[in-house]
């Protein structure tokens, strides 16, 4: 597809992403149902997608890219084009997530999705506990308790964890107003200004088409991934999910997955520099004069 407009990609992605309900839950979908993006195989050529189904011919297997931690999963499965469709649910932990098919078999796969547990709430709603603030900075933070929310306006300005966060499932939940630009930076130099990873949050387009991120896309690691498709419109709030293990990052944005991307630089301390596998902090981004945007629902989960 060349020019992607809002109604095709969620006509074609609503048979594949978790509903609405079930993203406001935690749930993010594993297979996109047009692509095998985020999975991989020792026997790629036993694996097709078909119809929005993933189609398997056995003996085979195909693994998520992505390692998780504790969560549930839930897909459908159908063993012969004769027999109905059956929905399957499992325990995930500390690993990817392998779909296996027999010898002599061809299974088909559908609506494969997960969902972390034991998550942290790391904005309590009411007040900036647990996070610190730069006041001499341009951007402002200030908490809407009434709708549980941070706001960010006015400028430059960051908003920062007090604490350090290493391998994590991060899930938050942002609304931007038309053209503007902020961001989860993530593994940060504590204290320093932005300096980390920084998942992107911006949602402009270019020529109508949302293949063609304006800015790199809400879900893009800014200056070295693009993300796939803008799926959110703003300033609808739209739901992020951010997995961090070691070298290897993933985000999601309304379910669906942007990025699946391993840092291969070599080592450093700043992030922008090269990989950085150590805890930092995680900060909110006001970029500019125009930012008007907030965050909440904002949870993680670490890896012992």
């Amino acid at each position: 597809m060349n020019t992607i407009s809002s109604l095709l990609l969620f006509a074609v992605l609503s048979w594949t992403l978790p509903s609405s309900e079930m993203t406001a839950d935690g749930w993010i979908a594993l297979f996109d149902g047009e692509t095998t993006f985020g999975w991989t195989s020792e026997t790629p050529d036993s694996w097709l997608v078909e119809e929005n189904t993933l189609f398997g011919v056995g003996p085979a297997k195909i693994a998520t890219t992505t390692e998780f931690k504790n969560g549930k999963v839930q897909y459908e499965v159908r063993r012969a084009d004769c027999e109905p469709w059956e929905k399957k649910e499992a325990e995930l932990k500390d690993g990817a997530f392998v779909l296996e098919v027999p010898d002599g078999q061809g299974w088909k796969f559908r609506n494969v999705f997960f969902k972390p547990e034991g998550m942290e709430s790391i904005f309590n709603g009411q007040n900036l506990d647990g996070w610190k603030t730069y006041p001499e900075m341009d951007g402002k933070f200030t908490v809407n308790a009434a709708e549980k929310r941070i706001e960010a306006k006015n400028g430059l300005g960051m908003l920062e964890t007090v604490g350090e966060y290493g391998d994590f499932v991060f899930q938050g939940a942002v609304s931007l107003q038309p053209n503007v630009n902020s961001g989860f930076f993530f593994r940060c130099i504590p204290g320093d200004k932005l300096m980390g990873y920084e998942c992107q949050l911006n949602n402009s387009i270019e020529d109508g088409d949302r293949s063609k991120p304006a800015d790199c896309g809400s879900g893009g690691i800014f200056r070295r991934t693009v993300a796939r498709y803008v799926i959110a419109t703003d300033p609808e709030m739209f739901y992020v999910t951010i997995i961090a293990r070691g070298a290897h990052i993933s985000t999601w944005v309304n379910g669906l997955q942007q990025t699946d991307w391993t840092d291969d630089r070599k080592p450093n301390e700043n992030p922008r520099r090269g990989l950085r596998v150590e805890p930092g902090t995680i900060m909110l981004q006001a970029h500019d004069a125009t930012t008007d945007c907030w965050f909440k629902e904002m949870k993680i989960g670490k890896w012992d």
